[in-house]
């Protein structure tokens, strides 16, 4: 029997409903659509949390966004030790809520009344203030990874720790998260002492396998993006702005939302199973948050060289003004006391495992390693997966609870 051009166009739609229909239903995540367009601290109310705002400041005179979700919704402060959490490059505390209570690993700490602060890296949509530098200027982001592991990371160590009333804090990073962790603690290793446990998911600090070709290109392209971003007097890279959630979902229409999944799966990984269509778009109202060029070369520094180091600024004169060296000096790991997790995935493109393997034999004190069992997991699926919960946070969960025993 054949369909009339009437009946094969309604047939049509109805199975695109279904489609529709059956990627909506599969989702795990209670999360609305809406949530795309909050601020951070917007969404721990939303959801019924205790939400706390704080700004720290730097010893280089930088302001940072510090958010705080002290324990359980309903209880008084956790007796525990507190966990400091740091986000990814190009993005903010928002990696650690965006999914939703039941399955961030943010809301799954809180829970289980930890006192959870998110902290946010200079120059992202909730760290773009300075004591005495305009946001717009030069000097402002004049700066790479290694100052946010240096200041920003050793001022959020010290606020946390001062408002708590604690000796020692937990430590969650991703991706560029866990490399400022290295920098901080293998170059101010006083700060060791101060850090029970350090947890890394994706730990990036060698990223020159990289099977992202986008990432490769745009490491080589580095120099050249930067010089013709500079030439309009821009120093920063792809900031979070107003419409950005309306622009992606013009873009990237649903429910397919073909061109940012091809593009999230070149740059992270595919994991299509994985990828929820409505968080997706809910992402993408959040990232990107903001990143300077300076950092942006840094990162392309990595992938070229595979050296874990300082900034080299390509010229022998600078870099003998930095650091009285013609090389930018290498990160020293065998300075990293603090006992380090490592957690992996064998489908990340833009941490490859090999790498991570590399920087587990380079530190002195790995409590353990944890390769994702889920043979596709992805560099976005650390905190967008559908299976996150299941496959990666609760052994987290588990690990630091094990190292907050062994503290008290």
């Amino acid at each position: 029997m054949e369909l009339s051009a009437g009946a094969l166009q309604l047939l049509c739609v109805i199975l695109a409903l279904l489609a529709r229909s059956s990627i909506w239903a599969s989702s795990p995540f209670h999360v609305e659509e809406r949530d795309a367009k909050l601020r951070v601290p917007q969404l721990i109310q939303k959801y019924g949390y205790k939400m706390e705002e704080h700004q720290v400041l730097t010893e280089d005179g930088y302001l940072l966004g510090l958010y705080r979700i002290p324990g359980k919704r309903n209880s008084t402060i956790s007796k525990n030790h507190p966990v400091l959490m740091m986000h990814s490059w190009f993005s903010s505390c928002a990696d650690w809520v965006l999914i939703g209570p039941g399955n961030a690993l943010g809301y799954l700490l809180a829970d289980r009344g930890y006192d959870v602060w998110l902290g946010n890296a200079r120059g992202n949509r909730y760290s773009r203030r300075h004591q005495k530098l305009k946001v717009r200027s030069k000097k402002f982001w004049d700066f790479s990874i290694h100052e946010i592991g240096y200041y920003d990371v050793p001022a959020l160590i010290d606020y946390v720790l001062e408002k708590s009333g604690k000796k020692k804090l937990h430590y969650v990073g991703f991706s560029q998260g866990t490399i400022v962790s290295l920098v901080a603690l293998s170059s101010r290793p006083e700060y060791n002492d101060k850090v029970i446990q350090v947890h890394l998911l994706s730990p990036a600090a060698y990223a020159y396998r990289s099977l992202s070709i986008v990432m490769r290109l745009l490491a080589y392209m580095a120099e050249s993006l930067a010089g013709g971003y500079t030439v309009f007097g821009s120093h920063e890279l792809l900031p979070n702005w107003r419409y950005q959630y309306e622009f992606y979902r013009a873009l990237c229409p649903a429910p397919q939302q073909l061109l940012c999944r091809m593009l999230i799966y070149e740059v992270a990984g595919a994991n299509p199973d994985q990828l929820d269509t409505k968080m997706l778009r809910i992402f993408l109202g959040h990232f990107p948050a903001g990143s300077g060029i300076k950092q942006f070369l840094h990162y392309a520094q990595y992938i070229r060289e595979g050296i874990f180091r300082q900034f080299d600024y390509g010229d022998d004169r600078l870099n003998w003004a930095a650091y009285g060296s013609v090389t930018a000096p290498r990160y020293n790991l065998t300075r990293v006391s603090t006992p380090v997790w490592t957690y992996y995935g064998l489908n990340d493109n833009v941490v490859n495992y090999r790498n991570v393997r590399r920087l587990e034999r380079e530190l002195p004190n790995l409590a353990g390693s944890y390769q994702v069992p889920d043979e596709r997991f992805t560099h976005a699926d650390f905190i967008l997966s559908k299976n996150v919960k299941r496959v990666l946070y609760r052994k987290v969960i588990r690990n630091l609870e094990a190292a907050e025993r062994g503290a008290n």
